[in-house]
């Protein structure tokens, strides 16, 4: 047998064996699974429910014919069951004006003292009882007296009084009501490492609001871009009168990004400073009206920023606080606002009650025009 013989009888065996050794070597290969690219979706928005004790939303006699008062910073001077007389009288003073709701832009109570739970407790307990003489669905954005601790240091004990009392689950939540939609947002989320303790000896606390609720807030007006008008309440100013006092840079800027999205954002209300404070005008002239065009010819559009914050607290603030005692203004006054909606615009009316903390003097002042 030649050589070439016996090579052509042995091709076959070696082509084969070559076969056999790469099926072996393509079988311990690692196998590397083609996925789809993972994307975030965010958070669906909570449903922000009334305040315990202040009843149920009931549906709108007309989608486009309503009125809601804002108010917020009714806190007591000192820790206690105990809420400012004034408080009340400003609640039976907007009964006049017949509103479906309330929106209160936080600081309910004294608070700041994860300690002393029961103390937090009866706090909010008399909060409630006070908020249900107003006969309609009350709808809260927690301010920091709710969220932190002494110092002003985020809590996250204090988080969880808010919760249980409030008997929810969230911080920040949204409603629909006739042609609008309403969202609350907590503008003092906890931050990194916070352990209801001041991280330094100068902290200074502007409040902070989280990535998660940014990402609730995009995804949930941009469901709603077909609602006529957008209402966000929070209890840190975006706009604040004296800016010590304002949210954070960082999430006003994050903010104001989301908002310039949509076009139907119609006002921002807040609280914190113990007055009232018209964004737009920079001093305490009565709130802008939305009207159309939605965009005047003088090119103030909305959304309109506005700070009510004059509902029972001091309004000299409290010297023992250094961010409280900048609160202090010498042109406060205690106030509210009263917001009458309509297919054709948003009436917004400012109502003085004065600087006297036992006896409410309220006036409403003349009727905003369209801007």
């Amino acid at each position: 047998m030649t050589t070439t013989t016996r090579f052509r009888l042995f091709l076959p065996l070696l082509v084969l064996l070559l076969a056999v050794a790469a099926i072996a070597v393509f079988a311990q290969a690692p196998k590397h699974k083609t996925s789809k690219p993972k994307t975030k979706t965010a958070a669906p928005m909570p449903v922000l429910a009334p305040v315990p004790q202040t009843g149920t939303l009931s549906p709108p006699a007309s989608n486009t014919d309503f009125t809601f008062v804002v108010l917020g910073d009714n806190r007591p001077q000192q820790a206690g069951p105990t809420q400012p007389v004034i408080t009340g009288q400003l609640i039976a003073d907007m009964k006049q004006y017949s509103p479906s709701f309330i929106l209160w832009t936080g600081d309910v109570i004294a608070g700041k003292d994860a300690k002393k739970p029961p103390l937090i407790n009866s706090e909010y307990q008399a909060f409630f009882t006070l908020a249900h003489t107003a006969g309609v669905p009350v709808f809260m954005a927690p301010g920091n007296h709710e969220m932190n601790a002494a110092g002003n240091a985020p809590c996250a004990a204090m988080d969880e009084l808010y919760k249980q009392n409030m008997k929810t689950n969230d911080l920040y939540g949204a409603f629909a009501y006739g042609n609008s939609r309403f969202i609350s947002l907590n503008t003092d989320s906890l931050t990194k490492g916070a352990n209801c303790k001041p991280p330094s000896k100068n902290f200074d606390n502007k409040g902070y609001v989280n990535n998660q609720q940014l990402a609730s807030l995009d995804a949930y007006l941009k469901a709603n871009t077909t609602a006529q008008y957008i209402f966000i309440f929070m209890h840190r100013p975006m706009l604040p009168k004296s800016g010590g006092v304002g949210l954070n840079a960082e999430s006003t800027k994050k903010l104001k990004q989301i908002f310039a999205k949509y076009k139907n954002i119609a006002y921002v209300f807040a609280a914190h400073e113990h007055l009232y404070y018209n964004a737009l005008t920079k001093d305490n002239s009565p709130p802008p009206c939305v009207g159309q065009p939605w965009c005047p010819s003088t090119g103030n559009c909305p959304p309109f920023y506005l700070v009510s914050g004059g509902a029972g607290a001091p309004l000299a603030g409290d010297k023992d606080d250094a961010e409280e005692a900048e609160e202090s203004d010498p042109d406060a006054f205690y106030n509210y606002l009263v917001l009458k909606v309509s297919a054709g615009g948003i009436q917004a009316t400012l109502v003085n009650c004065g600087k006297d903390p036992t006896t409410a003097q309220c006036q409403a002042q003349p009727s905003c025009k369209t801007p």
